[in-house]
């Protein structure tokens, strides 16, 4: 604990460093539920920092977005300023967003095929000015700047660009000296970003401790990132890039698969969906355009590449469609293989198991550490993220925050169960929503599980005195900002009301610092529409674990209302309350996914509760 920066260590804080350090120790894997309030983030570096640099191992910091490096960032200067430690951090996002060619349209793989035909065309002279058969003097100073302090990756695109270098290539050339990389999910659990990632800082597998933060994200993202599809859209470009480099027969090739999209359709209404075997599609192409699958699958990328040898084309919509026709033809378990008729024909490949991915990544490092405010039951995420349990200890810490700054309730009565759904459930709702706020002092966030859920109560609540602001489906980045800022104007006004949904961009990650919100409430459960990849889902896991609803339906509704749940206190001189409004919050199945520290209070009227905590 000899790099801890703050004077102090928190309560449940230092269980958790001595956890870590005995994991590292033994080579193990940690899952720890660790709550808002804890400071794991201070107490999962320092320890691990200090262990790499007495091992010569590195220390991979992976977060799910680009704004959550800013606090390892500022970790890694206090614990730099304290104890003068010699040791080199470097922060990278992914490459194209510091990137100084206008590229934020093109999706990462695209991004990758046109960084590639810069660099091998000789075309990009910030990475020209980088490397002249050799790292350049200029590029040389950069990196001697950026190894002396930890620096935010703005900065360090700032100082790169203002310098014309590639911030991108700097950064990887700081990261072959690191100690420590603060970088994205995607760098390391993107089979193919990873392995360039790696060689390009000459970083192997087993040298590396892992430490992933708000961990409760991985699974989605990983099989995000193992999915793909193809549309009729898509088809409908690639045609026209044929037919512009003169490919006349892949055109109407192209055409073809568009015909069989429809035929595989044919009999299905708007929003229906389908199951497709594997040969089924394989079969309708090879008879559609007589050629073997795996020849054709090569004419298609090589369509792809002529394309992206155009001057100024940063896109190959061919090219995209060769990846998903050789990820087609796989037959791997653990996939879900879906025909959806929306307002286009969509076919996609959907990945149910992000253990394939996964599994062998923490097979491979030598130890990692997995935290967040809500991974619970942490034995699910072991489950399917594929860890061994012999190697993994699991821990489940309490809140740091005192019991009296918190009040739970709990409110029966009320579900937005679908088959409950009505103007009389809706008024309910609203009269109870009405009376909280009327006892609140100031902020009161409103998280629901939908957006027709949110806009049904809105219009049954009356006689509030406080402004009301509402999150919207269309709202760019900007809108939410402004919304935020809206929030906290009227912090010391007598409070606002926010109304937004669970699983939104308000409800996760979004940090309302400084007691922002005096109080939560967490309508309903935001469930999953059964659809057939939710149900597949189900299928897999009770396939795998004999826990297929748990795992694949109620666990990760349960984690959506828990972070909204966990707006309201963000540090330990908080002072708050939430309340759960859903009679299935007491059911035994969802009690369950509770942390130990919650206590709730059960009843119908909330507000005489809420007024008292408040006095």
């Amino acid at each position: 604990m000899s790099l801890f920066p703050f004077e102090e260590i928190r309560d449940g804080q230092r269980e958790f460093m001595l956890n870590v350090e005995n994991s590292l120790q033994k080579g193990k894997h940690l899952m720890a539920h660790a709550p808002t309030g804890l400071g794991k983030t201070a107490a999962v570096i320092s320890p691990a920092l200090e262990f790499s640099l007495e091992n010569n191992k590195t220390v991979f910091f992976l977060t799910p977005k680009h704004t959550q490096h800013t606090i390892v960032i500022d970790t890694l200067k206090r614990i730099q300023r304290r104890f003068r430690t010699g040791f080199v951090a470097v922060d990278i996002i992914g490459k194209q967003w510091t990137c100084p060619h206008k590229v934020r349209n093109l999706d990462s793989r695209e991004f990758n095929e046109f960084c590639r035909a810069m660099k091998r065309d000789e075309r990009c002279r910030y990475y020209n000015n980088v490397r002249k058969g050799r790292l350049s003097e200029k590029a040389k100073q950069v990196i001697a700047m950026i190894k002396k302090e930890p620096m935010h990756a703005e900065k360090v695109a700032k100082l790169c660009l203002d310098k014309e270098l590639c911030p991108y290539e700097i950064s990887t050339e700081v990261g072959k000296e690191a100690n420590i990389i603060v970088c994205d999910y995607l760098h390391i659990f993107s089979p193919g970003v990873r392995k360039a990632f790696l060689a390009r800082m000459n970083k192997s597998l087993d040298n590396l401790i892992l430490i992933v933060d708000e961990a409760h994200n991985l699974p989605g993202r990983v099989r995000n990132l193992l999915s793909n599809n193809l549309t009729e859209f898509s088809l409908e470009r690639a045609v026209r890039e044929a037919n512009f480099l003169g490919f006349e027969t892949l055109a109407d090739d192209f055409r073809d698969i568009a015909g069989i999209l429809k035929e595989l359709s044919r009999g299905m209404a708007k929003f229906d969906e389908r199951l497709v075997e594997r040969e089924e599609f394989i079969n309708a192409l090879t008879n559609r355009i007589g050629m073997d699958y795996e020849g054709f699958v090569e004419s298609v990328n090589d369509l792809g590449e002529e394309v992206l040898n155009i001057p100024n084309r940063h896109r190959s919509y061919s090219k995209a469609i060769g990846r998903f026709l050789r990820s087609w033809a796989k037959d791997e378990r653990g996939y879900a293989r879906i025909l959806r008729k929306e307002m286009v024909t969509v076919l996609s490949r959907s990945c149910l198991d992000p253990s394939l991915s996964s599994r062998d990544i923490f097979k491979g490092v030598y130890a990692s550490v997995l935290m967040s405010g809500t991974l619970i039951p942490v034995e699910m995420y072991m489950d399917v993220l594929g860890l061994e349990p012999e190697r993994t200890e699991l821990r489940e810490y309490r809140s740091p925050f005192p019991k009296e700054n918190r009040l739970l309730l709990l409110v029966p009565g009320v579900t937005t169960k679908f088959s409950e759904r009505s103007d009389y459930m809706y008024g309910r709702y609203a009269k109870i929503i009405s009376e909280i706020a009327a006892e609140v002092p100031g902020n009161l966030a409103v998280f629901f599980p939908s957006y027709q859920v949110m806009n049904s109560v809105r219009e049954k609540m009356e006689g509030i005195a406080k402004s009301i602001l509402i999150e919207r489906q269309e709202m760019k980045k900007d809108d939410r900002i402004q919304l935020y800022n809206h929030l906290m104007n009227l912090a010391g006004k007598g409070g606002g009301i926010l109304l937004g949904v669970q699983a939104g961009s308000l409800s996760e990650g979004l940090d309302y610092a400084d007691n922002l919100l005096d109080a939560v409430i967490v309508v309903g459960l935001p469930l999953e529409t059964p659809t057939l990849e939710i149900k597949s889902l189900i299928d897999y896991y009770d396939f795998r674990f004999e826990r297929g609803w748990d795992y694949g339906y109620i666990y990760p509704a349960m984690n959506r209302a828990l972070q909204a749940a966990g707006r309201c206190i963000r540090s330990e001189t908080d002072k708050g309350v939430i309340v759960l409004m859903d009679e299935r919050f007491n059911w035994k199945n969802y009690r369950k996914c509770f942390p130990k520290d919650f206590e709730f209070i059960t009843t119908e009227m909330p507000e005489k509760y809420v007024k008292r905590f408040f006095q």
